[in-house]
């Protein structure tokens, strides 16, 4: 599949991978200060923001787009940071293809199975609230964003939380439209909460054939003590560092903290 992606700067390759729900758009703050020193694609994954749609959304997919996208730009390795699900998908691709990966960049998801233990699995009913929310939303009925909020807020109490999602609609032909693919995200869940678990890459961990930094929100749950156990046995030596008083959404809420933390890692890889 070919993949809607943003270029920034010049210098070597930097690909920046968005969370479920998110897009590139969410990250242009942080390319635009980060193409100072490099070449930043930052790339809508499947089923998201401008790239297209497909029934699959599974991690073997995200991993052979951005091969795809590799292949297309010409890049022979590239630095990548991901983010949540783009975080999964930056773990898979750089297990998959080390030879492209300069460095690896993970922000506040660890290679873990959320489904495994009950306070982990609070993530899969989390989302499947969202998504049925969304689901169970038709949009021909509303003529304001103001007016879907007010509905979504029904099923979605975090106003935080709304706010972010509602940056996925856009004007169609009809009115209001997702950008996302509802239906596709909802029938995959359960695969894009438990995938990429350090168990998948037995055969090849320990992984010390590129630096690896992970970056946590010190309030949010996603690397807990399970999690950082499961990066240590699949990355004996990569860096943790934690951004204090910040939740999963760590870059947004800290910005500069977080590209000083990515800026000095990279300039040692």
């Amino acid at each position: 599949m070919n993949l809607f992606y943003r270029s920034e700067g010049k210098g070597e390759p930097l690909v920046i991978l968005h969370g479920l729900y998110g897009s590139s758009d969410n990250w242009m703050p942080i390319a635009r200060k980060l193409a100072a020193s490099f070449r930043v694609i930052s790339v809508d994954l499947r089923n998201h923001g401008a790239s297209a749609h497909d029934n699959s959304h599974t991690y073997d997919d995200m991993v052979t787009d951005l091969a795809w996208l590799f292949h297309e730009l010409n890049i022979e390795a590239a630095h990548v940071l991901g983010h949540s699900m783009g975080g999964k998908t930056a773990i898979a691709f750089a297990a998959d293809y080390p030879e492209k990966t300069k460095s690896l960049i993970v922000a506040d998801i660890a290679p873990t199975n959320y489904r495994k233990n009950p306070a982990s699995a609070l993530q899969y009913d989390f989302h499947k609230n969202i998504l049925e929310t969304l689901r169970n939303t038709d949009l021909s009925k509303y003529k304001t964003r103001k007016e879907i909020d007010q509905h979504l807020e029904q099923g979605i109490t975090q106003k935080f939380v709304r706010q972010f999602i509602l940056k996925n609609l856009r004007r169609g032909g009809n009115g209001y439209e997702w950008k996302l693919n509802i239906e596709a995200l909802y029938k995959n869940l359960d695969h894009i909460i438990s995938g990429v678990d350090f168990e998948d890459y037995s055969d090849r961990i320990p992984i010390m054939l590129y630096p690896v930094l992970f970056i946590k929100g010190e309030l949010s749950g996603y690397i807990d003590e399970e999690g950082e156990k499961n990066i240590r046995l699949m990355y004996p030596e990569a860096q943790i560092k934690t951004v204090k008083n910040v939740s999963h959404l760590l870059h947004a809420e800290k910005p500069d903290e977080f590209i000083e933390i990515v800026s000095d890692f990279l300039l040692q890889a």
